[in-house]
């Protein structure tokens, strides 16, 4: 299992991935998806804030050692496996019943990228990080309902500017095309962030319901995905 490790100050519940890079594998989904279930039965908490240990990166995405190990062994069925998974942590996040804010302290690459953009509220470190999704330099196609959440979340033309040039953009960048709603330096992100979280004082089962309507459809394409990757209509 990835390490994980949160604690709650007051109605906010801070996350701390600390796992290398913080690639996404089965390891750090699963400790993802088991930190969000502790959080919501175990506390009272209001607001959830997901940030990093390592110095300069949020998450670097997907681990592609462990994706090419997998298949070079035979074991599509657990690479299939883990992008439901994964499919299931975006599905967590959209309907999660509090707020939740994405505090990208560093470099948020890929699958990473694509995770934080399930946040309701994304903050960025000035001056070190890109905000970056190279699938096209990957050869890799994003799947309908990938395709949904960046419209969701992004302006039409900065998601094409994403997906199909493969800008890789700074923090201040990322300001100005509304893909975080600010930008801090280091040593006050933390603090900005956690004051925002604090005055989220919203209840559960309004923001449980705000978030079924406007993530909607979304919530509908990704639930197809999982189950094409399931059925094999999408091959891995």
């Amino acid at each position: 299992m990835a390490k994980i490790d949160w604690e709650l100050q007051d109605k906010v519940a801070l996350v701390t991935m600390d796992e290398a890079d913080n690639r996404l594998n089965p390891g750090m989904v699963n400790s993802l998806l088991e930190t969000l279930d502790a959080i919501e039965k175990e506390t009272e908490a209001l607001t959830v804030v997901v940030n990093s240990g390592h110095s300069h990166i949020w998450t670097n995405g997907f681990d592609i050692d462990w994706i090419l190990a997998s298949l070079e062994k035979g074991a599509r069925a657990e690479v299939r496996q883990f992008l439901i998974m994964d499919l299931h942590l975006r599905r967590r996040l959209l309907t999660y019943p509090l707020i939740t804010i994405a505090a990208l302290n560093g470099h948020t690459f890929g699958g990473g990228a694509v995770f934080s953009s399930c946040f309701d509220f994304r903050f960025m470190r000035s001056g070190r990080g890109f905000f970056c999704i190279p699938v096209i330099d990957l050869k890799y196609p994003i799947l309908p309902g990938t395709r949904a959440l960046l419209l969701n979340a992004y302006p039409v033309h900065v998601v094409k500017e994403l997906i199909l040039a493969g800008r890789r953009m700074t923090a201040t960048e990322c300001v100005s095309s509304h893909v975080v709603s600010a930008a801090f330096g280091n040593e006050e992100l933390m603090d900005k962030v956690m004051a925002f979280a604090g005055g989220m004082n919203k209840s559960r089962g309004i923001v449980g319901e705000m978030k079924r309507v406007l993530n909607g459809p979304v919530i509908e394409l990704i639930d197809k995905d999982a189950a094409s990757i399931k059925e094999g209509e999408i091959v891995v």
